[in-house]
């Protein structure tokens, strides 16, 4: 699908040297699909911590593999 977005021009070259893509459309996709990765993992890992999952690792076992990240 094709879309016009207004993107700054710092923010682009900073998504470009991020992905190590050059080409612009290639790197705003690698971009938005490692954003759409994170925030599912995000999504599984607080569905561990509420217990709606069953896993092997307690809630204090998971934060400290997070580390800082873990929210």
């Amino acid at each position: 699908m094709r879309i016009t977005v207004d993107i700054e021009d710092r923010m682009l070259r900073e998504v470009q040297r991020a992905t190590g893509i050059e080409k612009k459309s290639p790197a705003v996709h690698a971009a938005l699909k490692e954003y759409i990765r994170q925030e599912r993992c995000r999504q599984v890992i607080g569905m561990v911590k509420e217990g709606r999952v069953d896993y092997g690792m307690t809630n204090e076992e998971l934060e400290a593999a997070m580390g800082d990240d873990a929210g």
